[in-house]
């Protein structure tokens, strides 16, 4: 047997193979570090703590396209991962319409042989449904009487429902131009196309945009309402993201309940929207992120615990200490939702409440080293007295998911446009944004709705056509 001094010869041709395989091993390590440094500074830039919820895929999901053993792509599917209705779902179909004409189709002989046919040996009924074709363009002349009050001298101009105050489009088209540019996303020019291809209406873009406008201006007394109906409301949800003004920042903002949807362009992000668009005297609940605009404008918050685990997981990563404090905030989390599913008292929230506190406060009180972690439990004294609206009043959601809902489509047309140019576009923007999501909540066809508003001539002057919302009297 060979002792532990003993030493074991290795011939030298094997020693240099060796070495310079750990050296290339080495090499390789580095490499490796260097592109997994990379690729965790780009998932933390698309994948930060204040990406939604909603755009991030849970690992412990799994795409229906998934699989857990490799497959060759060319074998067809047989572990149930196909596209369409799961198995033990029930199909759901179509109503079929009643068919307003019907048609008989025949054929005399056999399209084989050229053998004619005595009679036919049964029906195969197929329903279409089509659009009709688009009509050519009705041009009428409204010869609007004038007349003058002999008793007091003023003049009055007979109106009628389809006759816009302003302008030779009429309801149909400008409403149309309406919802092509905010429901279906289109650039003025290809909604002036659109109108050519369609009716042979010629439209140039410019005047796409007036028609929009101008159905903007009918919409902003329903804008008003909107605004007073929020600001009754005793829980709003509140978000604001980044929009250009002519190239320089500016802000949307959204106030969302559950049946009213209200933007504000703006070029503050600070206390003075809310204050300006809720009226400063509003004493509901405000459902809100960590922006120091909020808390600067009402003490009644609730603050989003969307946005708090999401920071503490992105701490976590990045520091070991975050670890417990992130599973410690996300049991907490769960334990309240599903307390809170039960039939609970305002007593036994009450208490719910002092006890979720107290484990809060616990962590706040964590000795930790400067960094991420202790950001984060910065974030959570300051924010103390806002965690926990929730559990004190049914009614208050613990995330502000409603209103980062609210603001993705006009992110999305964000992407598309660039920038607003003016005062006149922010209206315009603001207005039928708030309009078309507020009628999409509550369950009304947009266009029927844009039609009725224009339809009703209560189009306030261009001159007023400003993005400010004026004070509530």
């Amino acid at each position: 047997m060979t002792s532990s001094d003993d030493q074991i010869e290795v011939p030298r041709e094997d020693f240099l193979a060796l070495k310079e395989r750990v050296e290339k091993l080495e090499q390789e390590n580095q490499q490796l570090r260097k592109e997994n440094k990379q690729l965790r500074a780009k998932l933390r830039w698309h994948e930060g703590p204040h990406t939604p919820s909603s755009q991030k895929q849970s690992d412990s999901e799994e795409s229906s396209s998934s699989s857990d053993e490799d497959e060759d792509d060319d074998e067809p599917r047989t572990d149930g991962g196909t596209p369409g209705r799961k198995t033990g779902h029930e199909p759901e179909w179509r109503s079929a319409p009643e068919p307003d004409q019907e048609i008989e189709v025949t054929c005399d002989c056999c399209p084989n042989c050229g053998e004619q046919f005595d009679e036919s040996e049964g029906v195969s009924p197929r329903l279409v449904e089509e659009i009709p074709d688009p009509q050519p363009i009705e041009t009428t002349q409204y010869n609007r009487h004038y007349y003058e009050c002999d008793s007091c001298g003023a003049e009055t101009v007979a109106s009628h429902s389809g006759c816009p105050d302003e302008g030779q489009f009429g309801v149909n088209v400008i409403s149309q131009a309406a919802l092509s540019r905010y429901d279906h996303r289109l650039p003025y020019r290809k909604i002036a196309d659109r109108f050519q291809q369609l009716y042979e209406l010629e439209l140039s873009g410019a005047s796409a945009w007036h028609a929009t406008e101008r159905a903007a201006r009918a919409g902003r007394c329903e804008y008003e309402q909107i605004r007073q109906a929020i600001q009754e409301a005793d829980v709003v949800h509140i978000d604001e993201t980044s929009i250009k003004r002519d190239g320089q920042q500016a802000w949307i903002w959204t106030f969302r309940t559950n049946e009213h949807t209200l933007y504000a362009v703006r070029e503050s992000r600070g206390s003075d929207v809310p204050a300006e668009v809720l009226g400063e005297d509003f004493a509901g609940t405000v459902i809100c992120d960590g922006w120091t605009a909020y808390p600067a404008f009402s003490d009644n918050l609730q603050r989003c615990w969307s946005h708090i685990l999401r920071e503490a997981e992105d701490a976590a990563d990045k520091q070991e200490e975050g670890e417990p404090i992130y599973r410690a905030l996300k049991q907490l989390y769960v334990s309240l939702q599903a307390q809170l599913e039960t039939d609970v008292t305002l007593r036994e929230r009450a208490e719910m409440q002092r006890v979720a506190r107290r484990e809060l406060e616990s962590l706040i009180e964590r000795s930790v080293p400067d960094g991420p972690v202790a950001t984060l439990l910065g974030k959570l004294e300051g924010g103390l007295d806002h965690w926990l609206t929730f559990v004190g009043k049914p009614a208050v959601s613990p995330t502000n998911n409603a209103a980062e809902s609210a603001l993705r489509e006009p992110v999305v047309l964000r992407k598309i446009i660039g920038t607003l140019r003016n005062d006149h576009g922010m209206f315009v923007h603001e207005t039928l944004f708030s309009l078309l999501a507020t009628w999409s909540q509550q369950g009304r066809n947009p266009y029927q709705e844009l039609r009725r508003v224009v339809r009703a001539n209560e189009m306030i002057s261009r001159a007023h056509a400003l993005p400010a919302v004026e004070s509530a009297p």
